[in-house]
């Protein structure tokens, strides 16, 4: 395939509102935000929708989320009934924060790196999101493996959705493996966890150890099953 052919394909995987004039990133997330906060709260957002904010995040320099994956996490989020816990930020809080807040439940982000945090408070500012609290949770040992030290400000202790999408794997051997060890106690029974890469070898053995020490159903989706929600039972 030629250079001129492939740049023609990548072009129309992109938004048809977000090719117009090379569009400023910020203002179409200023659009993208006000068009989620007036979908009907009980229905998840558009795929279109979902497609907009997947684009611009990757333009502003967040981690990559594939769009069936958002979309599934938003619908979850629409659909919960309590409070959200994030593992690792991005512009998913953004849309976390949105579908759960209209819910009237909280979100909880940990972010380990504090250029990210400060990116994302910004955002969350510029939104005026206050049903997010976006929490600065360095990576520390707890003997046998790695994770998020617990913010004092994170006080709900009833989880009913968690979005598992750190610690990076760059950042621990035992990657996300600590939410169950740390956080049992503060998830409801039958909170849901929605595992983003969940295909990945690392990822794969993090299942394993909590099929083996949990009570949960792990089910894949995805074209590549490169996510899982795992509930616990």
């Amino acid at each position: 395939m030629s250079q001129n052919r492939r740049g023609t394909k990548w072009i129309k995987q992109v938004p048809a509102r977000l090719r117009i004039n090379s569009p400023d990133p910020i203002n179409r997330l200023d659009e993208a935000i006000a068009a989620l906060k007036v979908v009907d709260p009980t229905c998840t957002p558009p795929t279109y929708m979902i497609g907009d904010l997947q684009w611009i995040g990757s333009v502003l320099g967040f981690r990559p989320n594939s769009r069936g994956y958002l979309r599934h996490m938003a619908t979850k989020a629409v659909n919960s009934s309590g409070d959200v816990l994030e593992c690792g930020s991005g512009l998913s809080s953004l849309l976390l924060a949105v579908t759960a807040g209209r819910q009237g439940h909280h979100v909880h982000t940990f972010e380990h790196d504090a250029g990210c945090h400060q990116k994302l408070m910004q955002l969350v500012d510029r939104y005026r999101l206050s049903n997010i609290t976006v929490h600065l949770a360095p990576i520390r040992s707890y003997g046998s493996f790695d994770w998020y030290d617990i913010p004092a400000g994170c006080d709900s202790d009833n989880f009913q959705l968690v979005i598992c999408d750190g610690p990076a794997r760059h950042l621990t051997d035992s990657g996300r493996y600590g939410l169950f060890p740390v956080m049992r106690e503060r998830l409801h029974p039958h909170c849901r966890v929605i595992m983003d890469d969940s295909n990945r070898s690392l990822e794969r053995h993090v299942i394993h150890r909590w099929r083996k020490e949990q009570h949960i159903e792990v089910h894949s989706f995805g074209r590549f099953l490169q996510f899982a929600e795992i509930v616990c039972v």
